[in-house]
């Protein structure tokens, strides 16, 4: 049964909105995430960790309520929140207009794509629009596999030999399939990108540009709870005016330009 949080149980009384946010489980935020998403959501020495774990944590403390994880298959997140057994989705979810047809999101971060290939780029890649007959490596079910897809196509429009495209589970795989030498580059968000370096300086490297760098990941709630968005929406700002949401960005090794505002 949804709990109408009074805004007396409002943990910072500075923040206000309109209606009182509702949640599935009383004095409890909900999310579902899938959490193999690093430095957004993944499992370090058995816990979960990562930047969407440390803000979603905080934006509860800021609403008076407690965040409370759930992990489950990717695909079955926004359905969930659809369904009502969970508040928020939130799992380096990129905003398209197909799911805002569905879910009211509150954007939190801008996020691009970029190639990384082995340190000194062994297989001499000249950039993403140079992948013909390579062997690339990309996170399954992700913008990025679709990506490679489409510069694929372009490559065999042109006469040319198609991308060998290695469709991997995470975006750890990703990692892992690098540096290993089973792909000659990968493409993934400069967020994941960051983090690779920042794990692994002397074994990757980025290649070229960020591209469709504009791209904003958002926590997805309901349509019918404008409540809980309005409010997550309030206290992300305080978070941004106070210091902490910039600090988190710093913690995670993403790039400045990471920041929604």
């Amino acid at each position: 049964m949804k709990r109408m949080l009074a805004l007396a149980l409002v943990a910072i009384p500075a923040l206000a909105w309109a209606a009182p946010p509702t949640t599935v489980a009383p004095e409890k935020l909900s999310w579902g995430t899938s959490p193999t998403f690093a430095p957004f959501e993944f499992q370090r020495d058995g816990n979960a960790v990562g930047f969407d774990v440390d803000l979603m944590a905080e934006l509860a403390r800021r609403i008076g309520l407690q965040s409370a994880m759930l992990g489950m298959d990717y695909a079955g997140i926004i359905p969930a929140v659809q369904a009502q057994r969970i508040d928020a989705a939130v799992s380096g979810i990129y905003i398209t207009p197909a799911r805002q047809e569905v879910l009211d999101f509150v954007p939190y971060l801008l996020i691009g794509g970029q190639m990384v290939v082995q340190k000194g780029n062994p297989a001499h890649l000249a950039g993403k629009d140079a992948l013909c007959g390579h062997h690339i490596a990309v996170a399954v079910n992700t913008l990025y596999e679709k990506t490679a897809h489409s510069l694929s196509n372009a490559c065999t429009a042109a006469g040319k030999p198609a991308i060998n495209i290695l469709a991997v589970g995470s975006s750890a795989v990703v990692a892992l399939t690098l540096a290993q030498g089973r792909a000659e580059g990968a493409v993934s968000s400069t967020s994941v990108i960051s983090a690779m370096m920042s794990n692994a300086p002397d074994t990757f490297e980025p290649l070229g540009e960020p591209f469709n760098a504009n791209s904003r990941l958002g926590i997805g709630i309901a349509k019918t709870n404008p409540g809980l968005r309005d409010a997550l929406t309030v206290a992300l700002k305080a978070m941004h005016d106070d210091g902490s949401y910039d600090a988190l960005i710093k913690k995670w090794g993403l790039p400045a330009s990471s920041t929604i505002f």
